[in-house]
């Protein structure tokens, strides 16, 4: 497998650096896919080929609200032949690029854990940011690039005071009491970046969460799960064959397809940078940090399946919260196919091809180090800007060997091939 990933890597590489791009191609233009007015972005990938990304505007008829992409395009070889896939070919779907943030459960007085969300307020801890309004701006840029930026506020419920929370086990400390008063939601500002280049071949998106409202730290607590969505990547139905990942380790099944009785490894070193990707009938989508794994700005949360396999992990016996040879679903560092799989069918499949990007669950709180599993790291949860950041760029193309976006991260960074900031 080393050498036939070692092959891949080498001749995309020189094949990638041959091209020149034109200049001027980069543009945006008002158009109406899938039932909704866009601004639809056309630019010259890293191959000389065009590719487009369709990002719903915020009213203008649409039903809904907008800020994030309703369909992909580009172009690649088809037995010889250059074709188009059409990445959500008929249906907007969920779309993908927009916020989502997952409260902490939190240890409560009356010695039960749930959200502040759901046990004080009655709500969602966790809603689709595609669900907010949001406002837009063409931002001013070079002639071949193109930027769109999207701004929203994003609720967050959290304690009025800060409340102690113990380094060792990560609950809160005292418990939270109960009574209402002692509770606030925090609409938090979130800006998303789109970020799209000629001569490269992977939009950059970034995310930048302000915790401004919030007085201090250890009020609010939650992880970073954007940007989130459904892309039908395959224009197909096809079921999920592959799920990759790295973090601190690179993770990858022993057989496809996908399901919950599929053996696992996911101890071996990460030299690249961090990823996820789905990969369905020769097809894939992925996310991946533009930046090599010790210098990500992201921190993980617990998992005790980092660092081992199926064999290795519960003594081979699989999650021991749920029916799975898989890392229980709680446990993958990036939302994706852990909660589309059956779960009364342990053989069965899932073609629900949802991608997520996913952290440690403790932003918005003072704790100088998480600890991920294998061991404690570093950690800024309420940066001294308020201002939390963090990038990924997108990438949609054919299945190589052992995966495309595999294959991207673990390139030097300046053959990342992603839209320059």
């Amino acid at each position: 497998m080393g050498r036939i990933f070692a092959g891949i890597l080498s001749a995309a590489c020189c094949t990638l650096a041959a091209f020149v791009p034109p200049a001027d191609a980069a543009t945006r233009a008002t158009a109406t896919v899938n039932g909704s007015v866009v601004d639809q972005v056309t630019w010259t990938d890293a191959d000389g080929r065009i590719r487009t990304v369709a990002l719903k505007r915020e009213g203008n008829g649409n039903a809904g609200h907008g800020g994030y992409a309703v369909q992909m395009t580009y172009r690649y070889l088809k037995n010889g032949v250059l074709t188009t896939m059409t990445v959500n070919p008929s249906d907007a779907g969920d779309g993908f690029g927009y916020f989502v943030g997952h409260e902490r459960e939190r240890r409560f007085s009356d010695g039960s854990n749930a959200t502040i969300a759901g046990k004080i307020f009655r709500a969602d801890d966790s809603p689709l940011g595609r669900g907010f309004p949001v406002t837009s701006r063409i931002v001013p840029t070079t002639a071949n690039r193109v930027i769109i930026e999207y701004k929203l506020t994003y609720p967050k419920y959290g304690t009025v005071a800060p409340n102690g929370i113990n380094p060792d086990t990560g609950e809160d400390s005292p418990p939270l009491g109960t009574s209402a008063a002692l509770f606030k939601r925090y609409d938090l500002p979130v800006t998303i970046t789109w970020y799209f280049q000629d001569g490269t071949s992977w939009p950059r998106i970034v995310t930048q969460v302000s915790l401004a409202p919030v007085p201090g730290p250890d009020r609010v607590s939650f992880d970073l799960r954007g940007p989130y969505g459904k892309m039908n990547f395959d224009a197909r139905d096809a079921h999920i064959n592959w799920v990759f990942w790295a973090d601190r380790y690179r993770f990858q099944p022993n057989t496809a397809p996908l399901t919950r009785s599929t053996g696992w490894q996911w101890n071996r070193a990460n030299t690249g940078a961090r990823f996820v990707s789905l990969l369905a009938s020769g097809f894939e989508m992925g996310l991946f940090e533009p930046t090599p794994y010790a210098s990500s700005g992201i921190r993980d949360g617990y998992s005790e399946a980092r660092g081992k396999t199926s064999a290795t992990y519960n003594g081979g016996a699989g999650c021991p919260d749920q029916a799975q040879k898989l890392p229980c679903d709680w446990e993958w560092p990036y939302q994706s196919a852990q909660y589309e799989l059956p779960y009364d069918n342990p053989l069965g499949t899932t073609s629900s091809e949802k991608m997520a990007w996913g952290s440690t669950p403790y932003y918005g709180t003072s704790l100088p180090s998480v600890y991920d599993g294998v061991q404690s790291v570093p950690f800024v949860g309420f940066p001294a800007s308020k201002v939390i950041e963090y990038q990924v760029c997108l990438v949609l193309g054919q299945q190589l060997s052992w995966g495309l976006t595999n294959i991207v991260a673990a390139r030097p960074p300046a053959d990342y091939k992603c839209a320059a900031r």
